[in-house]
């Protein structure tokens, strides 16, 4: 992880030391994130590393790709204000392939979890789908019922 990257990315996008102390519950204090933006320190710890990348990628948009070895641009292309996804280990999943994972093999995930079979079976579906129709993440099919 090259933390000259890291540097431009803050200085880039205007991060205060401020605001990555708040994003990261205190995991890494401001004045660290400071000292790491502003230069002072040129080899941090492994763990502060890993902090600002994951907070740089998930809440700024920062490639991972571009941090770690300089390919690709520095952000990643955003299709919009919708654009809702999980990153995990470098892997970027898109909210709808989560969804249609979880609908696949819910069976499966009720088998490991009573408590999820539950929250599910009590509308929370139902209500979850709605709002990805209202989102526009998904389309509504014909066999839905109509909302009153």
């Amino acid at each position: 992880m090259n933390i000259n990257r890291i540097r431009n990315a803050m200085k880039e996008l205007d991060i205060s030391g401020y605001k990555i102390q708040q994003i990261s519950n205190g995991l890494l204090s401001q004045v660290s994130a400071d000292k790491i933006k502003n230069g002072i320190i040129d080899n941090p710890r492994e763990k502060s590393r890993q902090v600002l990348t994951d907070i740089l990628c998930t809440e700024f948009n920062v490639s991972r790709e571009w941090l770690t070895d300089g390919t690709g641009e520095m952000l990643l292309e955003s299709n919009d204000s919708k654009d809702i996804y999980l990153e995990k280990l470098g892997v970027r999943f898109e909210l709808i392939e989560l969804v249609d994972h979880f609908v696949k093999n819910k069976e499966e995930y009720y088998k490991k979890s009573e408590y999820l079979k539950l929250f599910i079976d009590n509308l929370a579906e139902q209500k979850i789908r709605q709002r990805l129709i209202e989102f526009g993440i998904i389309k509504p099919h014909s066999t839905d019922k109509d909302s009153d």
